[in-house]
């Protein structure tokens, strides 16, 4: 599997993930919430009895390809200096300005990383007075995304910004329909299949190239699944095609 499904994959099972409690922590304030292991002879949750708060198992983990992996597909790299960027791969890695850096360094930090190409996790909002920019920056913080919204609308109002327009929303497939269900031979008990192993989509569905592999898992022969990914191809060309803007042709002066 490629590493983009695994990640959609994951975010899908961590969706579904319990939050994991200690035992009685419902029912007694002096027990705190954060999970620790039952270790009594007759306990209950460590018996796995019904009706009682999940337990931590492998099950929960998410695949050992990705694990520890940001959700962008990068590799976090905590990052103190300039210093530290030299070790950093711009292809696999991604770096994170450390919460104890000031302003000077991470203005340093940010410059040297876009020009080394390299993707910043948490890049800092720079705010200084137009006057005080020579002698050096006054103020350095992270903006959220409340406070982004806010400057947004701010600048709505003052007219610096115009309203974009709003996406019109295609209209929905019906219940328990995909992309997927639309290609010949595919019933909702395969769409089922397919989408365990993170394959949501018809274009999941066309960058598809382990096909032996996928064949032995949702248990169709190999020249059957060689047919959809064909189809999968065509219609995510089509939709690339929709996508695209027509030109208007301009009317000749007579």
């Amino acid at each position: 599997m490629t590493e983009k499904r695994l990640l959609r994959l994951r975010k899908k099972t961590k969706g579904k993930k319990p939050n994991f409690v200690a035992y009685e922590s419902w029912r007694y304030k002096r027990v705190k919430k954060r999970w620790r292991s039952p270790r009594g002879t007759d306990n209950a949750v460590r018996h796995k009895r019904k009706g009682l708060p999940k337990s931590p198992s492998i099950g929960y983990g998410s695949p050992k390809r990705i694990r520890g992996l940001h959700p962008s597909g990068f590799e976090e790299v905590l990052v103190y200096n300039v210093h530290d960027l030299e070790k950093v791969d711009p292809e696999k890695q991604a770096i994170r300005i450390a919460n104890t850096v000031g302003g000077r360094k991470a203005v340093d930090i940010m410059d040297l990383a876009e020009k080394k190409t390299i993707w910043i996790l948490n890049p800092r909002v720079i705010l200084a007075e137009e006057e005080g920019l020579e002698e050096g920056l006054e103020e350095v913080e992270t903006l959220s995304e409340e406070d982004l919204e806010e400057l947004e609308l701010e600048e709505l109002k003052a007219g610096k910004k115009k309203p974009g327009k709003k996406k019109v929303e295609e209209a929905p497939l019906g219940a328990g329909e995909t992309d997927l269900t639309l290609i010949k031979d595919i019933d909702k008990n395969t769409t089922k299949k397919l989408q365990e192993i993170g394959i949501f989509n018809a274009e999941d569905l066309a960058e598809e190239t382990e096909i032996d592999e996928l064949s032995e898992i949702i248990e169709v022969p190999v020249e059957q699944i060689r047919e959809w990914v064909k189809k999968a191809k065509e219609i995510t060309k089509k939709k690339d095609e929709e996508k695209k803007p027509v030109k208007k042709k301009k009317a000749k002066k007579k």
